[in-house]
């Protein structure tokens, strides 16, 4: 089915909102900008690294021939495990200790995969999180502005596909999260606090799937930081002993960085 007939693409809308990667697939054609969407971890972590001077090269999972080649052209080095000494998936590992190479290379079975496989779209890819998010907005209005013309925006939420745990590994043959997308709420919330922006600044021509993900933030803005932190994401988080990651994940607006995929590499913008 083609883009312009597909009743699930979108494409009329100016703002719109699908999860994972067939999500992507089905609502990107046409669209002038992306934003990514993983809060839990990986555009957190993303924003956190941009925050600390840390350019981040997102990777899927499975590939680490593929991703110790690509840090060591780059003069990188590749994430370790979440709860291991040096930058992880884990937000928290790049306001630990200061991370010794500008670029890192960063696995994750979520975000980095959906990262990758946007940057070929030849189109700007925008890391969002809840720190950031007014700021996204911003960076999207500027990028309209630049444009001169109606400017179409696509979010992806990545939602979940194996256990956060594994840090950036994949899930283990036979599970039941190895095939298919889970709902995040934490995803839903950022990216509808993304829309909120937005729509704050006049870009309201949303989805019916965008405008609900943004109710759901105005609704819920007030408990924000609770729900993302009781989410299952967030449990789990918290039972590994990483709770700091999820209280990073909620803070809103808190800065200004805006991490741009270009040419394979997340830089502030």
């Amino acid at each position: 089915m083609s883009a312009t007939t597909d009743p699930f693409g979108q494409t009329k809308y100016q703002v719109r909102f699908d999860w994972g990667a067939a999500g992507a697939d089905r609502i990107v054609p046409g669209v002038h900008a992306v934003v990514l969407v993983d809060a839990l971890s990986f555009t957190t972590a993303v924003v956190v690294a941009a925050e600390h001077g840390t350019a981040i090269a997102p990777w899927p999972s499975g590939d680490p021939a593929g991703a110790a080649a690509f840090a060591a052209e780059h003069d990188g080095v590749v994430a370790v495990r979440r709860g291991e000494a040096g930058p992880s998936l884990s937000p928290s590992s790049f306001i630990a200790a200061p991370v010794a190479t500008p670029l890192v290379v960063l696995p994750s079975p979520n975000g980095g995969a959906l990262a990758h496989r946007l940057g070929v779209l030849g189109v700007p890819v925008i890391a969002a999180s809840m720190r950031n998010r007014a700021a996204v907005a911003e960076r999207l209005l500027a990028l309209q502005a630049e444009h001169g013309d109606r400017f179409m925006i696509a979010i992806v939420a990545a939602g979940e596909r194996s256990a956060i745990w594994q840090a950036g590994d994949s899930a283990e043959p036979g599970s039941p999260l190895a095939d298919g997308t889970r709902f995040a709420i934490e995803d839903l919330l950022v990216a509808g606090a993304v829309i909120d922006a937005l729509v704050a600044r006049g870009v309201d021509h949303t989805s019916p799937e965008a405008a609900v993900a943004c109710a759901a933030y105005e609704g819920l803005q007030r408990a924000t930081r609770h729900l993302i932190s009781a989410s299952g994401s967030g449990v789990e988080l918290r039972e590994h002993g990483s709770g700091a990651d999820t209280v990073l994940a909620a803070e809103r607006d808190v800065t200004d960085v805006v991490p741009v995929l270009r040419d394979g590499v997340f830089n502030a913008e």
